[in-house]
């Protein structure tokens, strides 16, 4: 490596680690720093750590199921709260003695009446009417005292009005007399002087509600709280969850928090770490496009940040979708890559949610559904039946996890499987995304190469119709690159795409080249073969222009300019320096622009098309010479260092040159002979070419 490479690659390892640095704090930033209780526990399960003793003193926390009982029951109970107006008993008092007042015995029902409105007449409102009331309501009189009365104790409009006739009837009098009291319309003289006060009630139901005691006993510094292996029962688990409370409901010291995030920073370096060192090692490539590794490592921060967003929004952190990226880095860069990402934003996500441990088993493993189910994406239904899969793992997981915890399901754990079932629907999203993110960043993902890969795409046409020996190359060599993909992985489709694409620019001038000529005429035999070189290897600028301007992505523009490399245009290089052994030959014009192949699959498809068209010129097309031919042309490439760019080994090499050998041998195999009788002579030469076509 040259100084100048050594230079640069420091440069770009700089820039990575730059990147690194940015993204890990802005992770932590956002990260919450209360301290964290590091402990994995579930209830109905044994205690798996060392025994646990209380650091200090702490109440025990009542759950919210029991706050919450408490706090309804206190609702049902609590007494709605009336104003006694007394006002309205004396006005009506005092209209009803001016009534009867004529009759002898009136001062009897006057004060009957008095003593119901001391009583108090109640009209209850339409809300306390369909609620449950309790036994006794509050009445307050207007000297600020107040008084609990039971239900019975008080007087309704009715009820008052059957107390007034009783009274009368109860009284010595003629019955003549007793029916004109019963008819001065007594209900006009029984207004309800009881009226509902609902702020005074809500303020005084707020107050008992704010006095509810949220603990039950306390625990003191040194008790042991449950022993190694001990069964974490109900009772242990709210002791535990008091605790972990108590731990986590303060941030600390000043010295505790800094502490505290240098211990995140270095946990998320770690795990950011650990995702490129995966891209250096295994993804070479990847690693060093600046942009490849900008985009995979936003989609690391997006993962997070997607994970965060349930602390800020308040939401279940189950409902986040954190696959959303994963699976748009695998659609785009494959399997391993989106592993290592889900890894790495598993282990720090998992931080963040309340059962760390289920959690991470419920991710992972969606998570490796996901990716191996979308693998080779080429149809719509693979991810509609992907996130159908995840779902069903995720409800496995939970549903596992729950019955080893509690043996049956509350209504907490239907909602928690909403939130799964809403975080599934929200995946199906990844599709639409995808085609914003090609468009954005250039990538190309393998639902978009089988439309590219359709024969009807203009180019194809335009191909097929100018060229057509170039495009019966060009299908042969999708074919052997594409089988050859499937041997030494990769992807099949990118593969084939592009070589059904190199030779497009042939169609400039399609007669220059042998496959296309017919009837013996060949425009070589007036050119110089400098000139020759020229005509050919423009081939490759020409495709490269025609791909920009029918917009194909770079991965396929990839394959045009590299399916020659840096290689010579060797036929017409030899053929000039015999025929000028005099003259210093400029290897410029023979020698194409490049660059060599950066990737498998480009690498893949220049040998394809060197063994192609050259097992054409073969006189005779057996095993031998096919094996031959094409284990010298790829050696050759290799030993000018055409691959020394590209993500390929020696042993994929050497697949390569066996599955081409086979593809070959089994298209130009020679068909076995058909015996015949010694009679049967052919009857002409039509006849004598049928029997002998292969």
């Amino acid at each position: 490596m040259t100084e100048k490479n050594r230079k640069h690659r420091k440069q770009q390892h700089l820039i990575k680690i730059v990147i690194i640095l940015i993204i890990s704090a802005g992770i932590v930033a956002l990260f919450p720093k209360s301290a964290r209780f590091d402990y994995t526990y579930q209830q109905g399960m044994p205690w798996l750590h060392e025994t646990l003793t209380a650091p200090f003193d702490f109440p025990i926390h009542k759950t919210a199921e029991e706050l919450k009982k408490e706090a309804t029951e206190i609702e049902r109970q609590h007494p709605p709260i009336f104003n006694q107006v007394e006002e309205v008993g004396q006005a009506q008092v005092s209209r009803f003695r001016d009534k009867v007042s004529k009759y002898a015995p009136g001062g009897a029902l006057v004060d009957k009446l008095q003593e119901i409105f001391r009583k108090g007449i109640i009209q209850l409102p339409e809300e306390l009417q369909r609620a449950e009331l309790p036994v006794t309501i509050t009445v307050a009189r207007s000297d600020n005292f107040a008084r609990e009365v039971g239900f019975d104790q008080l007087y309704t409009p009715k009820k008052a009005y059957a107390a007034l006739v009783e009274c009368i009837n109860g009284m010595n009098l003629p019955r003549e007399t007793r029916q004109e009291l019963i008819s001065l319309n007594l209900n006009d003289y029984l207004k309800p002087n009881l009226t509902y006060d609902r702020q005074k009630t809500r303020v005084a139901l707020e107050r008992r509600l704010k006095e509810i005691n949220q603990t039950h006993g306390v625990v003191r510094r040194g008790e042991t709280i449950i022993a190694r292996n001990e069964w974490v029962s109900p009772e242990k688990f709210a002791v535990i969850e008091s605790l972990k409370s108590e731990q986590t409901k303060t941030t600390g010291s000043t010295r505790a928090r800094v502490f505290g995030s240098i211990s995140q920073a270095i946990l998320t370096l770690i795990a950011i770490a650990s995702f490129s060192i995966f891209l250096y090692f295994s993804r070479k490539r990847l690693f060093y496009s600046n942009k490849d590794f900008v985009f995979l490592h936003c989609m690391f921060l997006l993962t997070v940040l997607a994970a965060l967003s349930s602390r800020f929004l308040h939401i279940n952190v189950l409902l986040v979708p954190v696959l959303f990226f994963p699976i748009i880095v695998n659609i785009l860069f494959g399997s391993r890559a989106a592993l290592f990402l889900l890894l790495g934003t598993s282990l720090l996500t998992a931080y963040l949610a309340p059962n760390s441990y289920m959690y991470i088993f419920m991710q992972l493993a969606g998570g490796i559904v996901s990716i191996y189910s979308l693998t080779h994406l080429q149809r719509r239904g693979q991810l509609f039946l992907a996130v159908t899969l995840v779902l069903t793992t995720y409800v496995l997981v939970y549903s596992a996890f729950t019955l080893i915890s509690r043996g049956a399901f509350s209504v907490e754990d239907l909602l928690a499987l909403a939130s799964l079932t809403g975080n599934a629907l929200l995946l199906c999203l990844a599709y639409p995304v995808l085609y914003l993110v090609e468009k954005l960043f250039g990538y190309t993902s393998e639902i978009s190469l089988l439309e590219f890969s359709n024969p009807n795409h203009p180019l194809l046409r335009l191909l097929t119709k100018r060229a057509p020996g170039t495009f019966q190359h060009s299908l042969m060599v999708a074919n052997l690159a594409e089988e050859a993909v499937y041997h030494i992985g990769g992807s099949p489709l990118l593969a084939r795409t592009g070589a059904m694409y190199h030779d497009i620019g042939k169609t400039h001038a399609p007669i220059m080249f042998i496959e296309n000529q017919a009837g013996g005429v060949n425009p070589h035999d007036s050119l110089d073969f400098d000139e020759s070189a020229r005509a050919i290897i423009d081939h490759v600028a020409r495709g490269v222009e025609l791909a920009h301007k029918h917009n194909l992505p770079e991965a396929i523009i990839n394959f045009i300019r590299t399916h020659h490399g840096r290689s010579k245009a060797k036929y017409f290089y030899f053929s000039y320096k015999n025929k000028y052994p005099d003259r210093e030959v400029d290897e410029a014009i023979f020698t194409y622009p490049g660059p060599d192949p950066s990737s498998k699959e480009c690498a893949v498809v220049m040998m394809a098309d060197a063994v192609e068209a050259a097992s054409r010129t073969l006189e005779v097309k057996n095993e031998e010479n096919i094996g031959k031919l094409v284990n010298d042309l790829i050696n050759a490439q290799l030993q000018e260092g055409r691959f020394n760019s590209a993500d390929i080994t020696f042993k994929d090499i050497a697949t390569v040159k066996r599955v081409y050998a086979e593809q070959l041998v089994n298209i130009y195999h020679a068909r076995i002979s058909y015996p015949k009788l010694e009679s049967e002579q052919p009857r002409d030469e039509e006849d004598r070419h049928e029997i002998n076509r292969p």
